[in-house]
């Protein structure tokens, strides 16, 4: 005999008596499912706010286990090992607490770095460092704690990943931290504490004096080495073609950087004149001058 396939499903009270509880089943447990998935998300969610709040925590903590490494090191130097000596020389956290002869090696040891590194190796912009950052004491310490990381990646056996973190994070953060140290709208190649309007004002006034027949006004009444400073000599050939119009009549100034020209580069005789006088305010006179990126 043949078959015509499989026939019917049930009917009557037989097939609709085991039907029914399945169906049920099968509803509870899709609903328990979704109550299970809704608890999971919601949980991932928790985690994930959390681990949000927690990595700038971390962040911190690394640059604050960095800056009590240096503490650390420059600390516990002496003991002879020349690796931490070059650290303790720069210490940014405790620079005021220098002896006067730790603090001269410190002064001499940054100004090599600055030759050396910055300037020789990474040739910085003036824009990027200016010429005045000897007496800014925030950029003193900004490059302190920049030579000191300088140090510690260049050593020995350093990992590569600790050696590209110097180029990758601290240099750039150092970068922005100078920048917010020294204010470019009195600082800039050239000038130290004098705003474009001071500037301006002051030609008119040599300008004037020159018209008289008098001799030159001083540019301050201020002295020490963070007096306001004016130096047309040391201005950046300008190479655009651009008017500059803070001039005003009285044209005979430096023409300024305009944006589309860029800072020239640093170097050692942009900041050796700071350097000396900032150096001897802060440890005393020095007769002898010397350049510190040749005693390195």
């Amino acid at each position: 005999m043949t078959s015509d396939g499989p026939g019917p499903p049930p009917t009557g009270a037989s097939g609709a008596g085991r039907g029914r509880p399945f169906a049920v089943q099968v509803g509870q447990e899709l609903r328990e499912l979704r109550r299970e998935v809704g608890q999971t998300s919601g949980n991932v969610a928790e985690v994930a706010d959390h681990l949000s709040r927690l990595s700038p925590r971390v962040d911190e903590l690394e640059i604050s286990v960095a800056s009590l490494a240096g503490a650390v090191e420059a600390t516990g130097a002496g003991d002879g090992e020349p690796e931490d000596e070059a650290l303790s020389l720069t210490p940014a956290l405790r620079w005021s607490q220098l002896e006067p002869g730790d603090k001269h090696a410190a002064w001499d040891a940054l100004g090599g770095f600055v030759a050396e590194v910055l300037n020789r190796d990474y040739r910085l912009s003036r824009a990027e460092l200016p010429d005045c950052w000897p007496v800014h004491p925030r950029a003193v310490r900004e490059l302190a704690w920049l030579r000191t990381l300088h140090v510690d990646s260049s050593a020995p056996d350093t990992r590569p990943d600790l050696v590209a973190e110097w180029h990758v994070r601290w240099l750039p953060a150092a970068l922005t931290n100078l920048a917010a140290a020294i204010d470019g709208r009195e600082c800039a190649p050239g000038k130290h504490r004098l705003t474009e309007e001071e500037r301006r004002q002051y030609h008119e006034q040599l300008a004037e004096a020159e018209r008289r027949g008098e001799v030159a006004p001083p540019l301050t009444s201020e002295s020490g080495s963070d007096r306001p400073r004016y130096l047309p000599d040391r201005f950046p050939p300008r190479r655009s073609y651009d008017q500059d119009a803070h001039l005003g009549a009285a044209g005979n100034g430096p023409l300024l950087l305009d944006e589309a020209t860029p800072a020239p580069a640093s170097s050692r005789d942009c900041w050796w004149e700071y350097f000396l006088e900032a150096r001897r305010a802060d440890i005393g006179p020095d007769s002898d001058g010397r350049d510190p990126s040749q005693d390195r």
